[in-house]
């Protein structure tokens, strides 16, 4: 997603990503590792799971941090503001 997602460090035990999506933005089924994500604006996303079909909305605030087990889902910003997190990927 290089229209929405910038890499900014990777090493052998860590990715680091730098994401932001505008107000209607959607990030297309993808997956990824064990990871920490950190929020650096007030958002709300609708996320769908799979391959279990489920759907969340919820709303991320500014300056919180959440863990996140390995995933494969997507994400569509529903709220009135652009999101903008730095997430952390672990490798091992």
């Amino acid at each position: 997603m290089p229209d929405t997602h910038k890499l900014l460090f990777e090493n052998q035990f860590v990715r680091v990503i730098e994401s932001r999506v505008p107000v209607g933005g959607h990030e297309p089924k993808h997956s990824h590792p064990h990871c920490v994500t950190v929020c650096l604006a007030d958002v709300d996303v609708e996320i769908n799971t799979f391959p279990d079909g489920r759907t969340v909305r919820t709303h991320r605030s500014a300056g919180t941090a959440s863990w996140s087990e390995a995933t494969v889902h997507e994400v569509t910003n529903i709220g009135n503001t652009s999101s903008h997190n730095i997430r952390i990927e672990l490798k091992c």
